[in-house]
């Protein structure tokens, strides 16, 4: 896990033995919070131990049954290598019974153990010790509780057709009396139909009581999933008036400004500074800086910022150049991709900024070896009192920090204002911040994250955030409300979870405050049904998908046969663009002009959607070449250029 601990809230399963004093309840079996599983540390029993995190309020929380009411005796086995005392409260059942100082038993192989007596309750009980020091708690293996066992049942689950079944807590065994919640999960090409067996009904989610063995049957039908009609225009937060707007509108009815280096970018910027007359600037072309070119456009309004969708690929391209936009207005950012911006530099900032528009752009660096967490800062932040706020159909990929809404823990009286719209918006192939949110309010809705291996949406410092009909896949912790400093208010629904996650894979505590966003949406927005998502964020969001960026509706038409190829003529390396409907595996073909192959690749994985894929062209001389894409559907050929 990379070398460092995280926040884990994990879901207890019931793992108990019999000892010769009364029930052993394993440790790790337990709800944790700012705590762990480790193997690392030998004599342990179970298949691990607790280690809790070096801070106050970190907890286990463990599930007890009883057959009868009565006191008992419960000991804890512990480890405690350090040289201090590890103090933690002991609650049962809600109320506090008792503290317990865990003395240091000289080493953390080393294993002891303490005990008190508790009045327990007939059937369930919740047993929670809570770290009270700095240091935190102890290794805590195991807990042997005194007196007889309750009953205990099995839950039997299946499903039927494309679909599947979350259970929390996530085990087969329960207590009498247990509460157990089931949710209907349908696949991409699924629809929820009903419970069976032991329970009825038509509800997602539902609650039951373990009082006895259950078999229960979810049943889900196939669907056809059609793709809807995208509608490219602004939604959200940027169209609301106030402030001397009617909506966003940036640089409508202004001078056209084509701008084709990053020294014409400098310039135009500069000449922006306290300037609020309309104006339009259009990038061409690709546009590469060696030492980061920091553009700084500041104490203005009414600008828009175009990708030329005539230029190679359909949209303009920035590497290693930071935009900073502060104390600005009326501002739209549209088909722009912006990458590989090195620390400590941005590729794009939005600070003390209202009403703002970002459409359509990309914004990535790279991740993986030799890239630590500061070798690029963010792609996208949004800061310091930023509202009026839109981003939709953008698309972020391969980086570690990757959007940051809110300046920083103590900067509370000022992004307490923020107010920004997320919407079909591609997370792919990073970390964490997709977003991470503090103290303001952000509706985040419609959106795709994919292969995150931190988490995907953080709610921290106060904030709200209302997150509606969003599609996580193999996210490690897709929605977190106590990672960081701050507990955050995060009320979600018609989210699905695949892959590698599940919505158990959740961290959100009550208050959730959903009350809030009854009355305090200020715009009309249609959600796109949740088994669409994924495909409609694949094929429209990112750059080169506008025929024009003057207005909101134009697209480009995907189709399968279609392939782009850019730069023509190429040197080294050829980006081919083309869509899929299905996932599946590709081949590339080059061939002479005489019809002779001259080089492959096979095994490529290709995605439902658009794909872009950078072809290393082999050592070949110049003239003209025919390139064969191969799908599982179609064959595609088109003709290219190499010069040296």
């Amino acid at each position: 896990m990379r070398g460092i601990k995280f926040y884990v809230l994990l879901i207890s399963i019931l793992i108990t033995t019999k000892s010769g004093y009364g029930t052993i309840y394993q440790a790790e079996t337990a709800t944790l919070y700012k705590a762990v599983t480790e193997t690392k540390n030998a004599g342990y029993s179970g298949d691990s131990y607790i280690n809790f995190d070096n801070e106050t309020g970190s907890y286990l929380e463990l599930i007890v049954s009883m057959a009868s009411a009565g006191e008992q005796t419960v000991k804890i086995r512990f480890a405690n290598g350090s040289t201090n005392m590890r103090p933690m409260e002991i609650e049962l059942n809600e109320e506090v019974i008792t503290s317990v100082n865990f003395e240091p038993t000289g080493g953390w192989t080393i294993w002891d153990t303490i005990s008190f007596t508790a009045s327990f309750n007939q059937g369930i009980n919740t047993l929670k010790c809570t770290s009270t020091g700095s240091d935190g708690g102890p290794n805590i293996d195991y807990f042997d509780i005194s007196g007889e066992q309750g009953n205990s049942y099995s839950l039997n689950l299946s499903v039927n057709g494309p679909g599947a079944i979350v259970l929390n807590p996530d085990q087969t065994t329960f207590f009498e009396a247990q509460e157990v919640s089931l949710t209907a999960t349908a696949n991409i090409d699924g629809k929820f139909v009903g419970w069976g067996g032991d329970t009825t009904g038509d509800q997602l989610s539902i609650t039951i009581i373990m009082d006895s063995d259950k078999t229960i049957t979810a049943t889900f039908e196939q669907i056809t999933v059609e793709v809807p009609e995208p509608d490219f225009s602004m939604i959200g937060y940027a169209t609301q008036s106030g402030e001397g707007y009617t909506t966003t509108t940036g640089g409508e009815g202004g001078e056209i400004i084509y701008i084709n280096s990053i020294s014409q970018l400098q310039s135009w910027a500069a000449s922006r500074q306290n300037n609020t007359t309309p104006e339009i600037a259009i990038i061409q072309g690709y546009l590469e800086a060696e030492t980061t070119a920091e553009i700084s456009i500041k104490h203005g309004k009414n600008i828009s910022i175009f990708g030329d969708p005539n230029s190679e690929g359909g949209y303009a391209e920035l590497k290693n150049v930071s935009i900073k936009i502060w104390d600005y207005d009326n501002v739209i950012v549209r088909n722009l991709k912006m990458h590989e911006v090195f620390y400590p530099n941005d590729d794009l900032t939005i600070d003390q900024c209202h009403h703002v528009w970002i459409d359509h752009c990309e914004f990535h660096s790279k991740i993986g070896a030799g890239i630590g967490v500061d070798t690029y800062d963010g792609l996208l932040d949004i800061k310091k009192g930023s509202h009026n706020v839109t981003v939709s159909w953008c698309y972020l990929h391969d980086h570690m920090k990757t959007m940051l809404i809110g300046h920083s823990d103590n900067n509370g009286s000022q992004d307490a204002n923020l107010e920004v719209t997320v919407y079909h918006c591609w997370f792919s192939n990073t970390d964490g911040r997709n977003p991470s949110l503090r103290f303001g309010y952000i509706h985040y809705f419609n959106n795709y994250l994919e292969n995150i291996s931190d988490y995907g949406f953080a709610v921290r410092n106060g904030a709200h955030a209302l997150i509606e009909n969003n599609h996580f896949e193999s996210v490690d912790i897709p929605i977190a409300t106590d990672k960081f400093t701050g507990h955050g208010f995060a009320c979600i629904s018609g989210n699905i979870y695949t892959g590698s996650c599940s919505e158990n894979d959740n961290q959100i505590s009550d208050p959730v405050d959903c009350e809030y966003w009854d009355s305090n949406i200020p715009y009309d927005y249609t959600l796109e049904e949740i088994n669409t998502v994924a495909q409609s964020i694949q094929l429209y969001a990112g750059v080169g998908v506008l025929e024009s960026v003057i207005t909101s509706s134009n697209k480009i038409s995907k189709t399968q046969n279609e392939l782009k190829l850019w730069p023509n003529p190429a040197t080294s390396k050829l980006n081919l663009e083309y869509f899929m409907p299905t996932k599946g595996i590709i081949s590339v073909e080059i061939y002479d002009i005489n019809g002779i192959k001259i080089y492959s690749e096979n095994e490529i994985i290709g995605s439902f959607g658009l794909n872009r894929y950078e072809l290393n062209l082999p050592d070949i001389t110049t003239g003209y070449y025919f390139i064969r894409l191969i799908t599982p559907e179609s064959i595609s050929v088109s003709k290219f250029n190499i010069v040296k």
